[in-house]
């Protein structure tokens, strides 16, 4: 998760990717920057750490961003960075060292990246009520190759969708370069084999792409767009995190965080984690059918803006509720939520948010070594404190102990007991290190309890 706060005064003060247990234990706290989409992905056949990190803009141009992805692998160590110059036109002609949008950062399976980005373009406006030498965002996305940095394909939401059917209010925007309107909000992008699958906030629609940037087809939330009438439970409105399952000639899965909610549009309808079953090629006498639209109905929660839904191995759903500091694990035996299996809160609502959250297996081994202070727990008494920012697979420190830092022995085994591992100090210099997998890794400091701060 990349928990942040919702305003510059309150919430989180060192906003930061974070990896963390689902007993709450922290695993990884990452470089102090302001991310969104942390995720486990697999590059060159490796599992990897990627996220978006940057700046998220405020005023008209709330809710983008300007920054770089990066890559780490399994020791957190740095593999690349993407940072393209895309020639984007901003709001106040500002020039960004890096462009990239913090809606998408997706590794596909061809080794490439997926990534959207806000371009403010001049465009008629006059069929929604607007000027007609109006200014919107026109939402781009882009497929690159993360080693060179080449842009593989390009596609723009305003070259090949109408304006009109847009479900945001204009406002009082799209009048000039500096109040774009935002008619159309890319925040999702895949890759289905050679296409794309596509996600609209605005327009409350996904549409499938093809690799010359044709739409082929359009699922939309209130109509149904191509697949005809949806069901009671299918309905959906400023919607995030489309994602492709079970796809075959004849059928796909389709999975999202279902807002349901937005500034303008709130309290009626709690957000949900939506899958919808579609057949393949649409046809409206064969309609999308809900298989599950999940929502606590002990716990309701409206989420404005943000979220995902991740479908997991044995079926459980995992939701993260983006704008509200909660993330959720539903069984498969209710549709409708009542088969929830974890819970977890991380911040207060309103004060700290997570653009995305996953559950998924993920096995780190830092190459720093483990960080070991000593301290006087106030009665006489020297306690020890160790920690290795990112290990996942300690399963207790081996203690090393002795009368100064250059005779030191080994005096026993201290239990994992979590981020922080505390334990009694009897000798005068103490060491540790991590035993992962029945090896001992590389060593700690030496921290000693005459001197006032670790030695290395």
């Amino acid at each position: 998760m990349t928990p942040s706060a919702t305003s510059p005064t309150n919430g989180v003060p060192a906003a930061a990717p974070l990896i963390m247990t689902d007993a709450g234990q922290l695993i990884w706290n990452g470089p102090s920057v302001d991310a969104t989409n942390l995720r486990v992905a697999t590059f060159d056949g490796k599992s990897i750490l990627t996220y978006w990190s940057g700046l998220s803009t405020a005023g008209v141009n709330t809710g983008h961003g300007y920054g770089n992805v990066t890559f780490l692998d399994s020791s957190y160590n740095k593999i690349l960075t993407v940072c393209p110059d895309l020639g984007l036109v901003t709001p106040d002609n500002t020039k960004y060292p890096c462009e990239l949008d913090l809606h998408e950062s997706f590794v596909t399976d061809r080794d490439t990246i997926l990534v959207t980005a806000y371009n403010a373009t001049p465009t008629d406006l006059s069929s929604i009520g607007g000027p007609k030498n109006g200014w919107v965002f026109d939402c781009l996305f882009f497929e690159i190759d993360p080693k060179s940095g080449s842009i593989l394909f390009r596609w723009s939401a305003l070259e090949h969708i109408p304006v009109d059917g847009t479900k945001e209010p204009l406002l009082g925007t799209g009048s000039s370069q500096s109040e774009p309107f935002d008619w159309f909000h890319i925040n999702s992008v895949v890759n289905i084999g050679d296409s794309f699958l596509v996600n609209s906030r605005h327009k409350l629609s996904t549409y499938l792409v093809t690799a010359s940037g044709d739409v082929v087809w359009t699922l939309q939330g209130e109509t149904g767009g191509d697949f005809g009438t949806l069901p009671p439970k299918g309905h959906f409105a400023w919607q995030h995190h489309a994602r492709p399952h079970n796809i075959t000639n004849t059928s796909i899965t389709l999975s999202y965080f279902n807002n349901y909610n937005q500034g303008l549009d709130n309290g009626t309808h709690p957000s949900n984690g939506l899958v919808l079953q579609l057949a393949l090629p649409p046809n409206k006498s064969n309609p999308p059918v809900a298989l599950s639209y999940l929502s606590d109905p002990s716990d309701p929660i409206y989420s404005d803006s943000q979220g995902s839904t991740t479908i997991m191995p044995k079926r459980n759903i995992f939701l993260d509720y983006g704008q509200i500091a909660v993330v959720r694990e539903f069984g498969p035996d209710d549709p409708s939520g009542s088969d929830v299996r974890y819970t977890a809160r991380f911040g207060a609502d309103n004060l700290v948010q997570s653009y995305r959250g996953f559950k998924t297996e993920w096995h780190g081994r830092p190459t720093t070594a483990p960080d070991l202070v000593v301290e006087d727990d106030g009665s006489g008494c020297s306690v020890g404190y160790v920690s290795w920012n990112g290990a996942t697979d300690v399963a207790a420190w081996a203690v090393f102990g002795g009368r100064s830092e250059d005779q030191l022995s080994r005096i026993g085994l201290v239990e994992y007991k979590g981020f922080e591992t505390k334990f009694a100090v009897s000798q005068s210099c103490i060491q540790v290190a991590a035993e992962v997998c029945g090896e001992l890794s590389v060593k700690s400091n030496v921290a000693c309890t005459n001197t006032s701060s670790p030695q290395r």
